[in-house]
């Protein structure tokens, strides 16, 4: 297929876009919570710290970056030799679900250690969940791999634009 075509079929291909929503949901939230956690964290009404102490809580979700991307796509090869492209389904369906839980965990937390601790957690499967989404790629179009990987890419900061808006009405300095 000539560049054009293979980008055509890329776009058309509804797995592409499937990816797009994970991918929305993983790295969109990843750019979220980098954006806004020191806010999160300074308010007086949840968590009052200074403004470097909530700046170092804020880096260690972002920090997971390291090695927990790898981690995700490590699993996904894991999972990719014991059964396939099914595999490397499965452990994306297990990240995200892992995700969304531990971002409910960590929102019901009120003490400062415990709160640490999913924030942590969250982290985690956020950055897997962004790896595991990549481990994927290959699979949809082998001819096009850098189209696909290009517009998920797009996706994922589509998803961090809408989840701002979720953020967007928040007085996160006078709470």
């Amino acid at each position: 297929l000539g560049p054009q075509l293979a980008l055509d079929a890329v776009v058309a291909d509804p797995r592409t876009w499937c990816l797009i929503v994970l991918y929305a949901a993983c790295f969109g939230i990843e750019l979220t919570i980098d954006n806004i956690a020191h806010l999160y964290f300074e308010n007086k009404t949840y968590f009052a710290m200074t403004i470097a102490t909530a700046g170092w809580a804020a880096f260690s979700f972002g920090g997971l970056n390291l090695f927990a991307r790898a981690l995700g796509g490590f699993f996904s090869d894991r999972m990719n030799a014991r059964m396939g492209l099914t595999g490397r389904v499965y452990f994306l369906f297990l990240a995200i679900l892992l995700e969304g839980l531990s971002m409910m965990l960590f929102s019901q937390m009120y003490s400062t250690g415990p709160m640490l601790v999913s924030f942590m957690v969250f982290g985690l499967f956020v950055c897997m969940s962004c790896g595991a989404v990549y481990g994927v790629v290959p699979f949809v179009n082998k001819d096009a791999v850098g189209s696909v990987s290009g517009i998920l890419g797009a996706g994922g900061n589509v998803g961090a634009v809408l989840a701002g808006f979720l953020f967007g009405a928040v007085d996160w300095h006078h709470s």
